[in-house]
């Protein structure tokens, strides 16, 4: 018989593991995109860039030089397309500036067309790609309640060009809660865990079947019905001010008999 529970235990540990990687996935946060400069997360925050964007064709970022640097510049607007110099920056979201003396090259490193949104923790990344010359480009938003926007590029090193934008508009505040969906699953997480040991050794050990093989099923099934005489004697003494109880039974947290004398 230990064997068989031994069997049944690791088969619950495989379980529970499934149902932690399915839990972990359906919990982790997204951001689901809402406009090239906005997504929504899934507990409800919003994250728009719009105040940090210009609308005249012109980027709020502007010539951003990249530290360590003296000839490379960037240029980003969020949430509508720039142009800037005579390269291929012409209605882009990110521009690279590379100067060598008198002459200045203009790279398009992606536009609001090709944006998507992703989580990496508690940093959203937001994704470009230039179609045309296949550049990827990557700009970890990050919350800092001190700024409205500070832009720090990292350039490329053979992958992605990255890009770090602090700001405060990525911060959320303290309205934004845990949704109705997260609170649900850690309910159910936590009544899984609860139950299934139990079940386990009810029906493995116990030898139990039916209703029986759930923990505790004599207290549960009572504990409506003793809700019901609890909830009566309190409205009884209420009304009358004058008691005698008598306990004829205490299993666990269940009354089976109670008299009251009025």
């Amino acid at each position: 018989m230990a064997g068989v529970y031994v069997h049944y235990s690791r088969n619950l540990h495989s379980y529970f593991l499934l149902i932690l990687v399915t839990l972990d996935a359906v919990l982790a946060e997204t951001c689901q995109m809402l406009s090239p400069c906005s997504c929504k997360m899934s507990d409800g925050f919003v994250m728009d860039l719009s105040p940090v964007s210009n609308t005249d064709q012109s980027p709020y970022f502007k010539d951003v030089l990249k530290q360590g640097t003296t000839n490379e510049l960037y240029s980003f607007n969020p949430c509508s397309g720039f142009t800037e110099g005579t390269g291929s920056c012409n209605n882009v979201a990110l521009c690279q500036i590379s100067v060598s003396g008198p002459i200045e090259q203009y790279k398009s490193l992606g536009s609001q067309t090709s944006a998507s949104f992703s989580m990496n923790g508690d940093v959203i990344d937001l994704h470009y790609n230039d179609g045309d010359s296949g550049t990827l480009s990557v700009v970890h938003i990050s919350c800092d309640d001190g700024t409205l926007g500070v832009m720090s590029p990292a350039g490329s090193t053979g992958g992605p060009y990255e890009f770090s934008l602090s700001t405060n508009l990525a911060c959320k505040r303290k309205s934004s809660a845990i949704s109705v969906g997260t609170i649900i699953l850690i309910g159910f997480a936590s009544l899984v865990f609860l139950t299934c040991p139990g079940i386990v050794f009810q029906k493995f050990v116990r030898k139990q079947s039916g209703v029986y093989v759930i923990p505790n099923y004599e207290l549960w099934s009572s504990f409506p019905q003793n809700v019901k005489i609890g909830i009566l004697y309190t409205v009884k003494c209420g009304k009358t001010g004058h008691h005698l109880i008598k306990y004829e039974k205490l299993d666990y947290w269940s009354i089976h008999y109670i008299y009251i004398y009025s």
